[in-house]
């Protein structure tokens, strides 16, 4: 991206109400008054001494500010018509918080909230869970499909109605977190006043010179989507207590500022939802979509097809973006075997999990063997992959994340870094195994067979950005 531009878009994005412009920050000053708390909470017992130790264990000499970067909107891309040059797109902004006086609060903060988010009703983990939500339900012949984005959740709600949010969940649920919770439960006031230290000490570089938030949460603070989404369904809960027809959402799930909702009614009737919802909130925004065959939500696509109009279960499949250029890992990289293998295994089994129908499966996974072949995979390495993928029962993949086991094992990992000249390492090790087994102490210390780990060396992009702008 071109330098001037960036910084441009990053200054257009600052001089918005969401922040104001600050001198140098006192970054001792912010750590002395969490850390003042903390001790606190230890001394009434509302900490362990493992917590503890990590809340304290910081060395303020190290401490900075956060940085702002920005993500480009590459989906959002604007073109000259007159010279057709790309410009710059919109940036997302994210404030990295490693190595702020705020880091390990938001870490801890972040655990208590996290029951509290997936307990609720409108709660979607991720493509599998929406995609087992979704087949669970038979639904009548017209019914609408709908998706929805709120715009800029993040930036657009106030700390105090973000904090108020807070409280009334932690009240609320109190009694479900001390069934999750495995740490001490802190007082709610502590909790936060911690909460409030987070939002209101969001201070950052960019440019050279320094910035606070003011409004919202900032994306790339560790609860940040917690804490919206904490609001949010309040938000939710808001509009669906003043909306006629709440009772033709046959499903409404959220994940973070996107909604889906299947709604059992005509368009004028939906529509309605959005109007409330749009006049709820001074800042926030919501941006709709109403369709009766087909609908785009996360990475997948729901229609109404063969399964549909024999059952009443929705289709799904995988959906691909537009704007992608399926600029996958080329080949031709320095890269472990094993890498392209579980690269390819893993996308093809995406494509099994996210979509319902086998036809459309086999051209998904044809054409992902056509923009391999681009990027100079063979055949042969492909296609062993590919047929086995099809042979795989797709119950098993939308139940593989569920029945995972909490048991965590630590293997015997040897990292290194990668070096195509090296070969064998794996069997070099193995042929002296037994020699290292008979030493009592590398038995003692190795139970199972070691793995083998390649650490990312450092790339051209890694030599030439940098979240400092210099």
């Amino acid at each position: 991206m071109d330098k001037k531009e960036y910084i441009k878009e990053g200054i257009r994005q600052l001089n918005t109400h969401h922040y104001e412009s600050v001198e140098k920050p006192n970054i001792a000053e912010i750590n002395s008054i969490i850390q003042e708390r903390v001790r606190a909470m230890k001394e009434k017992g509302s900490l362990d001494k493992q917590t503890f130790h990590y809340l304290t264990n910081v060395n303020e000499t190290v401490l900075r500010p956060g940085r702002l970067y920005l993500l480009p909107k590459v989906h959002k891309l604007n073109t000259n018509q007159n010279n057709a040059e790309s410009k710059m797109p919109p940036g997302r902004p994210i404030v990295s918080q490693i190595g702020t006086a705020t880091e390990k609060i938001g870490h801890y903060i972040d655990h208590f909230l996290v029951p509290i988010v997936r307990n609720q009703d409108t709660y979607i983990k991720d493509t599998t869970d929406f995609i087992n939500k979704i087949e669970s339900l038979k639904l009548p012949s017209s019914c609408l499909l709908i998706s929805y984005d709120i715009t800029s959740m993040y930036t657009n709600m106030t700390f105090p109605e973000l904090i108020d949010a807070v409280k009334r969940a932690l009240e609320d649920t109190r009694a479900h977190i001390h069934k999750i919770i495995k740490i001490p439960i802190p007082d709610p006031t502590d909790l936060l006043f911690l909460l409030k230290c987070l939002l209101e000490n969001n201070v950052f570089e960019f440019n050279g010179h320094y910035y606070r938030q003011i409004i919202g949460a900032a994306m790339g603070a560790v609860p940040s989507p917690e804490i919206c989404d904490i609001r949010m369904h309040e938000i939710t809960k808001q509009i669906l207590c003043l909306y006629e027809h709440k009772q033709n959402i046959l499903f409404h799930g959220r994940f973070r500022d996107d909604g889906f909702i299947i709604f059992n009614g005509n368009r004028n009737e939906a529509e309605r939802f959005f109007t409330i919802a749009n006049s709820i909130h001074n800042l926030l925004k919501f941006t709709y979509e109403i369709s009766e065959s087909s609908m785009v939500f996360l990475d997948t696509e729901i229609y109404k097809g063969n399964r549909f109009e024999n059952s009443g279960i929705l289709d799904i499949k995988t959906y691909i973006k537009p704007t992608n250029t399926f600029q996958y890992l080329h080949r031709s990289s320095a890269h472990n075997k094993a890498v392209f293998t579980g690269f390819i295994k893993g996308e093809c089994i995406r494509h099994a999990r996210n979509t319902s129908d086998k036809d459309v499966l086999r051209k998904q996974l044809l054409e992902f063997n056509f923009q391999l072949t681009k990027r100079g995979y063979s055949k042969h390495e492909i296609k062993p992959i590919i047929e086995e993928t099809l042979s795989l029962d797709r119950q098993n993949l939308l139940q593989s994340n569920r029945n995972k086991s909490n048991t965590k094992t630590i293997p015997n990992v040897l990292v290194t870094k990668y070096d195509p000249r090296i070969k064998g390492l794996k069997n070099r090790i193995m042929k002296h195994w037994k020699s290292l087994q008979n030493d009592d102490y590398c038995k003692m210390v190795f139970k199972s067979d070691p793995i083998i780990g390649f650490s990312k060396h450092k790339n051209i992009g890694d030599m030439i950005t940098n979240s400092t702008l210099t």
